[in-house]
């Protein structure tokens, strides 16, 4: 009987810390300070002038295609009416 409880006082703290450093394991990348994951994306962009120049290449874009739009508005629309709903008219107050 005392080999047994050798064993047991031996195993349980021995079984205790493999599950701690187990479970210790399994969590180290969510502790890791958030500099120290950051990575490509893959997108292609990989620092910030690069980022700059997409987004003025895409507001030069959006900017001519309102130019293009204005442009057609202050030329007028014209609208051809197919179908007219009938006029009812209110007789002019006396």
């Amino acid at each position: 009987m005392t080999t047994t409880r050798k064993f047991s006082s031996i195993a349980r703290p021995a079984a205790l810390v493999l599950g701690g450093l187990l479970a210790g394991s399994l969590f180290s990348d969510a502790l890791r300070p958030a500099a120290a994951l950051a990575q490509d994306k893959g997108d292609g962009m990989t620092n910030a002038l690069e980022q700059r120049k997409v987004m003025i290449e895409k507001l030069t874009s959006i900017s001519d295609r309102m130019t293009r739009i204005e442009t057609a508005l202050t030329a007028g629309i014209k609208v051809k009416v197919t179908e007219m709903p009938p006029v009812t008219m209110k007789e002019a107050a006396k």
